[in-house]
């Protein structure tokens, strides 16, 4: 980054922001005046894998669908500047703490705080989903936690990572946070982005992931036998065990993991709007 310190003649590079190991840095707009996060996606090929034009073609067809999401629990996508074969990706910044970061430093989160954490994250995951995006990562790593707001960072970004590519903005979850059937599936999946997110939960409040194990084959073993029996979950342990089924087809849906958290919420005493369903598109209506 010290050989380049303005990006796109626009974007001043200022510090690197603290994002778990990720090369994200704050820049300042000179445009439009204001701080925004940054990160360069890297698109050298891995041996077997893509040449470096389709590894950029690759890259802007998921920072662009990450740029179609409108969301207040989405990091909003400013801007993609290309720039002497280089590729980076600008975003809104972020004031707050990853939710692995803050569990690190007060530790489990109480069941009503996770269960509106994963309430607000859910209509991010149902936005996202209407529009044929997925995550392909949530983790406690690309969950962001600020004063009043809960935000899904690195929507599509894991997908570079496949196909032999290794952009240095792709996102690798930890395998405890990846669903199984993700280990051999080649095509996202709402459903395995719902497994992540109540892994992510799972590790919320108790403060360690549903399965451990340094590799795959490690975390695939302890799949089959079940998550580790939880300590603090309490009544929101029945949304978790429903959303980390290794079977696909018996995982909760988006839009029952959503009525669950919000029912779990009202009898805690925490006010959450009603869960909306879509308005019908005015084509619905014609032949």
């Amino acid at each position: 980054m010290d050989s380049a310190p303005l990006v796109g003649e626009r974007y001043q590079v200022k510090s690197q922001l603290n994002r778990g190991g990720e090369q994200v840095w704050r820049a300042y707009d000179l445009r439009l005046r204001r701080d925004v996060a940054i990160k360069e996606i890297r698109t050298s090929s891995a041996a077997g894998g893509a040449g470096p034009r389709e590894a950029r073609r690759q890259a802007l067809r998921e920072a662009r669908s990450a740029g179609r999401l409108s969301h207040p629990a989405i990091i909003t996508v400013h801007d993609l500047v290309e720039e002497g074969g280089r590729l980076w990706i600008v975003t809104e910044l972020i004031e707050g703490l990853s939710l692995r970061d803050t569990v690190l430093h007060v530790g489990p989160l109480p069941p009503r705080w996770t269960a509106w954490i994963g309430f607000q994250l859910l209509g991010a995951l149902r936005h996202a989903h209407g529009l044929g995006v997925f995550h392909q990562a949530v983790s406690p790593t690309t969950i962001l936690l600020t004063g009043n707001r809960v935000v899904l960072s690195d929507f599509g970004l894991a997908g570079l990572g496949r196909d032999g590519l290794s952009p240095a903005a792709a996102v690798r979850p930890a395998p405890a946070y990846i669903a199984p059937e993700s280990f051999a599936a080649e095509t996202p999946t709402a459903a395995a982005d719902l497994w992540s997110f109540g892994a992510s939960l799972y590790f919320a409040v108790e403060g360690h992931p549903p399965f451990t194990g340094a590799d795959v084959i490690t975390v695939l073993s302890g799949i089959k036998s079940g998550p580790r029996p939880p300590e603090k979950a309490g009544p929101l342990w029945p949304v978790l065990e429903a959303l980390l089924q290794s079977d696909p087809g018996r995982r909760l849906t988006t839009d029952r993991a959503v009525t669950l958290l919000g029912e779990l919420l009202r009898e805690a005493g925490v006010s959450v709007e009603p869960y909306r369903l879509p308005a019908v598109p005015p084509s619905a209506f014609t032949s």
